[in-house]
């Protein structure tokens, strides 16, 4: 998925919203990983991401029906 990708589906490009798609997209065979996972990976990765940004992009990644999200 690329920036068009994330415009189509309403979203602005923004660096947290790229990087936590990259991550994903990466994610292989797809698992579920959890909001805390995505982050320490980020932080591994050297990503300063915070922790409610990442809670907050994939809200709206559910919202935008790019993710599924599950309890």
């Amino acid at each position: 998925m690329e920036s068009m990708d994330l415009r189509k589906a309403g979203l602005k490009v923004t660096h947290p919203r790229m990087r936590i798609l990259a991550l994903l997209e990466r994610n292989t065979p797809r698992q579920h990983m959890t909001a805390e996972d995505i982050y320490r990976q980020l932080l591994e990765q050297g990503d300063e991401i915070g922790l409610a940004t990442v809670y907050r992009v994939l809200t709206q990644f559910e919202a935008a029906g790019l993710v599924i999200k599950h309890n």
